[in-house]
């Protein structure tokens, strides 16, 4: 990507990546909701940044943001820190692990997939986990805008 767009797709990133209007209502209580959580489940969150409002406008979906519970996979957290256990792509950070604070007390819903083998599911976790550190493609935002 060329310098001039690379800056245009970093500018609108900061932009679209603030919060928007609008209150967020949730749907369980955090700690319920985390109790649920299993690895391999997908968290969809009703995200509150520009950027979310304009995704759930274009896509016409309560949803504008995804997670996936990859568990202990990353290991145990450092002393003080939170378990790491959601893998998620932000707009400027990229991709990245977060504690599930990071969506406490927003909307959000659980997909919880079905069929998938043991091997499987693990398969997708190492995926997840080894893409952590990749860029977000900020192509995206340009074409987004």
């Amino acid at each position: 990507m060329s310098p001039v767009l690379n800056w245009l797709g970093r500018s609108l990133a900061d932009y679209l990546s603030k919060p928007g209007r609008g209150a967020q209502v949730a749907t369980s209580p955090p700690g319920q909701l985390k109790a649920m959580l299993r690895p391999g489940d997908v968290l969809l969150i009703d995200g509150n940044t520009r950027v979310s409002i304009a995704i759930k406008y274009l896509t016409q979906s309560t949803w504008s943001h995804a997670a996936l519970c990859v568990g202990d996979a990353l290991g145990a957290p450092k002393p003080g820190e939170e378990p790491r256990i959601l893998v998620e792509a932000d707009i400027r950070e990229g991709v990245r692990a977060v504690p599930f604070s990071a969506f406490a007390g927003m909307h959000t819903r659980i997909c919880r997939p079905v069929g998938l083998s043991k091997e499987d599911l693990e398969a997708v976790i190492k995926f997840a986990v080894s893409h952590i550190g990749g860029r977000y493609d900020l192509k995206n935002v340009i074409d987004l805008a």
